[in-house]
C-alpha cells in the first residue's frame, strides 16, 4: 500500500508533518480527517526495492545514527554534528548529511531536512524521528535508531559468514569442471561440443537468474516469487524466520516510540519487503483499530511461529511488550543462524549433483566417440 507524506493542519491551526499509508490521495485525506488534521500538501513516497543493489547499507545507516545520537547526547547541535559527518567520514551518506546540516541552519527539523534530500531511508525511519521532535524523546530515538541497523549489520555479516562455504563449494566445482575438460579430451572425447554445450547451459541458468530477479522486483510478480522462496523445503526456513525476526525488531522500536499500533504494524511489515507480510498488515492492522488485542492479532500474520506468539503473549500481559519483542526477534535471528549453517550442506549436495551428471554426460560422449572409432576401422 502507498505511503504518502502530508502536510497538514490541526484544530489550532498549528502545521503537522508526517506520513500515512492510505490506497490513493483520498483515502489518505479521509485518515487525516479522521485524526482531526485538515491535509494542506500530499506527496506518495517512493518505496525501496528489496533488490536494489545500490542501497545504503545497514553499517552505513548504523554509523550514521550512531555519530549523531553520540554528538546529540554530548551537546552538539545537530547541524554541526552532520556538517561534522559529511567532512569527516567516507559515506554514501554524505551529501544528506551536508545538505541537512545546511537546512538544520536554516530552522528546519532534522526529520523534514532528511525528507526533503528524497533518500530512500527505510519507510519507518522518518516517523520515528518526527515522534522524536514532537515528544521530546530525540536522544533515545536516535539511539534506537544506532542499535536497530547495527544488529541489522551484524546479521548480514554473519549471512555473509554461514554461506561462505557454499561459495567454495561453486568454486571447487569449476575447477573440477576443468579437470574433467581436460581428462575427457584426452580420452578422445569432442571438447569443442563439450565447452559449447556447457556454456549453453550457463547461458539458459543465467537467463532463469535475470528473469528471477526481475519477477522478484515486478509489483504483480513479486508474490508468486515470495511464494516459491518461502516454501522451498529446507532453504525456505531461515528466511521464514529472519522476515519475523526484523518484523519483531521494527515493531517493538516503532512501539516503543509511540506510534499508533496500526500505523506501527502497517510500517514494521513494510520493513520486511515480503508482499505476504505486508498484504497480511494491511488486513489486520483495521482489527486493531477496533481495539482487539496485540497478540490475537499477530498471531494471524503469516510465518510466525506458536512460540514467539507466547512469549509476545507474556509481554502483552506483564506491560512490557516492547522488551518481549526484542527478545522474539534475538531467538529467531539465532534460529535463523543455525538454520543458515545448513546452506553449505545443501549447496555441495546440489554440486556434487550437478558434477555427477556431468560426469555421466562426458562418459557418454567418450563412449560414442570409441563406438565411432572402431565404426571407422570395420568400415576400413
Amino acid at each position: 500500500m502507498p505511503v504518502y507524506e502530508y502536510e497538514a493542519r490541526d484544530k489550532t491551526g498549528q502545521l503537522r508533518r508526517g506520513i500515512v499509508v492510505a490506497i490513493d490521495p483520498a483515502d489518505a485525506t479521509k485518515r487525516l480527517r479522521d485524526q482531526d488534521l485538515t491535509a494542506v500538501k500530499l506527496k506518495e513516497q517512493k518505496t525501496i526495492s528489496t533488490f536494489d543493489p545500490f542501497r545504503v547499507p545497514p553499517k552505513s545507516l548504523a554509523v550514521f545514527f550512531h555519530h549523531l545520537h553520540n554528538t546529540y547526547r554530548s551537546g552538539i547541535p545537530l547541524n554541526e554534528s552532520l556538517d561534522l559527518f559529511a567532512k569527516t567520514e567516507l559515506s554514501p551518506l554524505k551529501s544528506v548529511a551536508a545538505y541537512g546540516a545546511r537546512r538544520i541552519g536554516e530552522g528546519v527539523p532534522l526529520s523534514q531536512a532528511l525528507r526533503e534530500t528524497e533518500h530512500d531511508f527505510p519507510l519507518f525511519v522518518l516517523p520515528l524521528l518526527e515522534a522524536g521532535e514532537r515528544s521530546g524523546r530525540l536522544e533515545q530515538i536516535l539511539g534506537h535508531l544506532a542499535e536497530h541497523f547495527e544488529r541489522e549489520a551484524e546479521f548480514e555479516q554473519e549471512f555473509k559468514r554461514e554461506t561462505i562455504f557454499a561459495k567454495a563449494y561453486m568454486g571447487c566445482a569449476i575447477l573440477a569442471m576443468f579437470f574433467v575438460f581436460v581428462i575427457a579430451s584426452s580420452l578422445g572425447a569432442d571438447i569443442a561440443n563439450t565447452i559449447k554445450n556447457g556454456l549453453k547451459i550457463l547461458a539458459v541458468l543465467n537467463g532463469l537468474w535475470l528473469l528471477w530477479k526481475i519477477l522478484s522486483m515486478t509489483k504483480w510478480t513479486a508474490r508468486y516469487t515470495d511464494l516459491v522462496l518461502m516454501h522451498l523445503p529446507i532453504i525456505s526456513v531461515p528466511f521464514q524466520k529472519l522476515m519475523v525476526a526484523r518484523f519483531a525488531r521494527t515493531m517493538a522500536l516503532l512501539y516503543a516510540s509511540g506510534l499508533p499500533p496500526d500505523m506501527s504494524l502497517e510500517l514494521a511489515a513494510q520493513s520486511t519487503g515480503n508482499t505476504f507480510i505486508i498484504n497480511a498488515a494491511e488486513k489486520l492492522k483495521l482489527q486493531l483499530q477496533r481495539g482487539e488485542k496485540f497478540t490475537q492479532v499477530v498471531r494471524q500474520m503469516p510465518f510466525m511461529p506458536p512460540l514467539v506468539v507466547q512469549m509476545l503473549a507474556r509481554g502483552e500481559k506483564s506491560g512490557n511488550l516492547d522488551e518481549s519483542m526484542i527478545k522474539a526477534a534475538e531467538f529467531l535471528e539465532s534460529e535463523a543462524k543455525t538454520g543458515l549453517k545448513a546452506f553449505p550442506i545443501v549447496a555441495g549436495s546440489a554440486l556434487y549433483g550437478f558434477m555427477i551428471l556431468l560426469l555421466v554426460y562426458m562418459i557418454l560422449q567418450m563412449a560414442g566417440a570409441i563406438a565411432n572409432f572402431y565404426q571407422d576401422i570395420v568400415s576400413q
